[in-house]
């Protein structure tokens, strides 16, 4: 149903934008199986020669109120776990494109091996849902990405849910997972995303700690980001590549951004500064 609609919405989306605020865009992606890399690389190819993709550092200029390009909304590409997929697809699908991501990792979590990493992304990740689709990166990997001029973002220590979490666990899955990162890749760690993206996801006391540590957060909250959007409650948009492409255009271009007004509010409250 979701794609038989999504063509008519987004024709009228595309006609309701010209007169909403304007801002920048950040699609969230996780793990891209093989049945998934043309519909990515078509996506990525479309935004790059319509010049739209930006790079982290320009998303930070925007954040901190660079004007916006004239024409329809820039678009900062991030991936989500670590996945080992995601080497691949910087390689072969980003680098030729001279596209800059942001990869979110979790250090615990690439430094278990074998049966005892499949078995946290099954529980820790997943949720039980399903088996591990694939493994996550290693350093060398993620050493990789970063040479190829990429940026590297904390998703926590071990891929724990955030809210609610008491004083110590915050500190050792924020704090902790920077320092590992910091310690590993060199230099402070400025991006955050937080894990599960959704607004009962975090809580205040979470997004202050992660403020201690990193200068941006991105959660999984659909919308635009501009220099009025708080820099510890960034939206983001998933995109399901396995859907029709409507649909993939719908999320992209920011037609779902009514359905999440009520979330964006209490994502901003929450990250305001106490």
């Amino acid at each position: 149903m979701r794609n038989l609609l999504a063509g008519p919405w987004l024709a009228a989306w595309k006609l309701a934008r010209v007169v909403l605020p304007g801002g920048f865009r950040i699609l969230l992606f996780h793990d891209i199986p093989l049945s998934q890399r043309e519909a990515l690389a078509r996506l990525a190819g479309e935004l790059a020669q319509s010049r739209r993709l930006i790079d982290p550092a320009e998303a930070a200029r925007l954040l901190a109120g660079a004007p916006l390009p004239p024409g329809p909304p820039p678009v900062l590409l991030s991936f989500d776990d670590g996945f080992a997929s995601n080497l691949d697809v910087a390689e072969t699908i980003l680098a030729p494109l001279g596209a800059r991501a942001l990869f979110f990792v979790c250090p615990g979590l690439m430094d278990l091996d074998g049966a005892a990493q499949s078995a946290a992304i099954a529980g820790q990740i997943l949720q039980g849902r399903r088996a591990a689709p694939e493994p996550l990166m290693g350093w060398d990997a993620v050493e990789r990405l970063k040479a190829l001029g990429h940026t590297i973002g904390s998703h926590t220590l071990d891929h724990r849910r955030l809210a609610g979490l008491a004083g110590d666990q915050l500190a050792e899955q924020i704090g902790g997972a920077a320092e590992a990162l910091a310690a590993r890749l060199g230099g402070p760690v400025e991006w955050f995303a937080y894990t599960f993206g959704a607004v009962g996801d975090i809580d205040a006391a979470a997004l202050a700690e992660i403020g201690r540590w990193h200068r941006f957060c991105r959660s999984g909250v659909r919308g635009g980001n501009s220099s009025a959007t708080p820099p510890l409650a960034l939206r983001a948009d998933h995109v399901d590549l396995a859907a029709g492409e409507d649909w993939r255009r719908l999320a992209v271009e920011g037609g779902l951004d009514p359905l999440y007004r009520s979330g964006r509010r209490s994502l901003d409250a929450m990250a305001k500064p106490r």
